[in-house]
């Protein structure tokens, strides 16, 4: 039998050998002390001298007092809870995927709530100041419990009040939770978790430490079930009484005033209805998930509108448009610092001209973060047939904005084709696509009066970016006229996902039809695209299986650029004929326009003719008499030249009305 020595003590289950207990708590071992049965708390300190057996009780005060003992020890689990976690909370599904929530939990009560209404399967909460957990990930008992035993040989040793239980999900999966009183005894904790991980050769994911942990009252997101240590009674009678009245501090932060920044002048234009708004009004998973960065890019969205400060700021402070709900909470001064400031410093060093910018600079920039960030949030919705002929379009509309501006960009769809080399069907079902998906955002509609001057106009929308892919380096252009259709995928995969890779790799990274072992026709394509990029010098070998990319510029062949200049011949003559029909045919239009105009006016007026005759019958014979002699005496007070006018345009009216009647 085991005893605390100190202020904070409970009897505690043996240790049988090297090995833990199914479930424990910490315990300072005392020499000379009994292993033999549990005994109560106060004779435990007679029990070397007088040993003590306690007789097995009844089996039926057994089965009577297992719902009471299950009772305390969920009530126990629910105080140690309170005690050891706090916000941020968030709810898991059956995946280990975040749940997204209607608004930020706070409780633990809520997270509960949400499970046993069945929205959620599970959830995890954020560790207090003082407390720090461990998950063991083994792949058997012997190897987990061993290390378990080291890392809680040093929490006793620095003092520290601890915990154990089973993670769930198979052998070898345990969950240590820690209460140290100071940063030094949890950064020597941290050491040595870092010092068993090296020594048993362990990966960050098999021995982790945490600061976010599954309350001991959640339950298992497989299961659903609720694995409470057997000692959770003891634990919470023994937790330190110096962590249970420990009162939170709070940091005050001094902010100077920061004076807003003056971006660089752009034309002033209203973000036209749509996915913006909405997403300001009905905030999505992606808002809650970081509210920092959707707060910051939004703002980016103002800026690059041409709205100034004073003009954002109306509408942060709007409150119908909860995705700047952090900000009005936090005061103007929090926002002109942290969110506006950086936006225009954000927008302004990505504001380049067409001769200035490196196709490096234009991939990290915003060609990589955008195929990046659709890889990572709307791959997922598309098919496998079309996933690599839309990124490459994707990665010439990035290209074009990069080299404009993040603002308002004109995509003919010609001029897309000239660069990706892909029909135009395709151009514009992938543009459709991205704008469903809310990827691209139409400011303009092609306006067919001006011709060949005007076309559509599209945005980014910068929440999709993915900034982490500004480290990586361009793979290649999107202009070569490759042979394979997924080359250019593979190449993005080497570039978001530095090499080397195997084949196999390459078919689950590139977006093909997901399967844990692909066959080898599966792996045809991905073959003949990686042959293509060898040929262009895009990659190479490595051994006889891997490929990486090599950083040299692609060589293209002369059948490749033969058929570049193939395309660009078809494309300037259509380009002629589109332009020769349309000026040949502009005026027919402008005459069918008018003629158009004239019938749709002629009937609107044959209609409110037809609606004053009905409602002048429906007066009285003396109401009509009153309403002329006062009619002819406002007519005869009228100047002459304002008399004319009125018969004038009572005569207009008369005559479109019964153009449209006889219509």
């Amino acid at each position: 039998m085991t005893l605390f020595s100190s202020g904070d003590i409970i009897a505690t289950r043996p240790r049988v050998g090297t090995l833990l207990p199914e479930t424990g708590v910490s315990s300072t071992r005392l020499s000379g002390v009994s292993e033999a049965a549990l005994v109560p708390s106060q004779s435990g300190a007679l029990d070397h001298l007088f040993p003590y057996q306690v007789p097995a009780p009844d089996a039926r005060l057994r089965t009577g007092d297992a719902a009471q003992a299950r009772e305390r020890a969920r009530i126990a689990a629910l105080l140690l809870d309170d005690l050891l976690f706090a916000a941020p909370v968030f709810c898991i599904d059956a995946g280990n995927a975040r749940v997204a929530a209607e608004r930020p939990l706070k409780f633990l009560s809520e997270a509960a709530a949400l499970v046993n209404c069945g929205h959620a399967a599970s959830y995890v909460a954020t560790l207090r100041e003082f407390a720090c957990a461990v998950d063991i990930d083994g792949s058997d008992d012997d190897w987990s419990v061993s290390a378990l035993e080291h890392m809680t040989a040093r929490v006793d040793e620095l003092g520290g009040w601890w915990v154990t239980r089973r993670s769930g999900g198979g052998a070898g999966r345990w969950h240590l939770v820690a209460v140290l009183r100071t940063r030094f005894a949890r950064e020597a904790l941290r050491e040595t978790v870092e010092t068993v991980r090296t020594h048993w050769g362990a990966t960050p994911r098999q021995i982790d430490w945490r600061r976010t942990l599954r309350p001991l009252s959640a339950p298992h997101r497989r299961t659903g079930e609720v694995d409470l240590p057997s000692s959770i009674e003891w634990a919470k009678n023994a937790f330190p009484s110096w962590a249970s009245n420990l009162p939170v501090r709070h940091h005050r932060v001094l902010m100077r005033r920061e004076t807003p920044a003056t971006p660089w002048q752009r034309t002033f234009r209203e973000v036209p209805p749509g996915e913006f708004w909405e997403r300001l009004r009905s905030p999505g998973p992606d808002y809650y998930r970081d509210r920092s960065r959707s707060e910051l890019l939004s703002t980016a969205r103002l800026v690059v509108a041409g709205y100034d400060a004073d003009a954002a700021w109306g509408v942060v402070s709007d409150t119908r448009h909860r995705g700047f709900a952090r900000a009005r909470r936090r005061g103007r001064h929090w926002w002109v610092k942290f969110c506006w400031n950086a936006a225009v410093e954000f927008v302004d060093s990505r504001r380049g001209t067409r001769t200035q910018q490196s196709p490096v600079d234009r991939w990290k920039r915003v060609t990589g973060p955008l195929l990046s960030g659709v890889r990572k949030f709307v791959w997922p919705g598309w098919t496998v047939a079309t996933r690599h002929s839309r990124e490459r379009v994707l990665a010439a509309v990035g290209d074009r904005m990069a080299r404009q501006s993040l603002a308002n960009c004109a995509l003919p769809q010609r001029d897309l084709e000239n660069d990706t080399g892909q029909s135009r069907n395709t151009i514009a079902a992938a543009l459709s696509q991205l704008t469903k998906d809310g990827v691209l955002v139409k400011t303009k509609t092609y306006d067919q009066s001006q011709g060949t001057k005007s076309s559509n106009e599209y945005s980014v929308n910068l929440l999709v970016l993915d900034f982490t892919a500004e480290s990586t380096e361009p793979p290649c252009s999107h202009t070569l006229a490759a042979p394979s259709r997924s080359w250019y995928s593979l190449a993005t995969t080497l570039a978001l996902h530095p090499g080397p890779h195997s084949t196999a790799t390459f078919h689950t990274l590139s977006g093909y039809t997901p399967t844990p072992h692909p066959t080898r026709s599966q792996l045809a394509n991905v073959e003949t695209g990686l042959v293509v990029l060898q040929k262009l010098r895009v990659i190479r070998r490595r051994g006889r299986q891997f490929w990486e990319l090599t950083g040299h510029a692609p060589r293209e062949t002369a059948q490749a650029r033969q058929r570049k200049e193939r395309t660009a011949v078809r494309i300037e003559e259509d380009r002629r004929s589109f332009k020769a029909v349309w000026r040949a045919t502009r005026n027919e239009l402008n005459r069918r326009w008018h003629e158009q105009r004239e019938r749709a006016l002629a009937r609107r007026a044959a209609k409110d003719q037809s609606r004053r005759e009905v409602w002048w019958r429906s007066l009285s014979e003396d109401e009509r008499t009153t309403r002329r002699l006062d009619w002819k005496a406002r007519f005869a007070g009228m100047p002459p030249a304002f008399r004319a006018a009125r018969v004038e345009v009572l005569v207009e009216r008369r005559h479109l009305a019964t153009r449209g009647a006889v219509a």
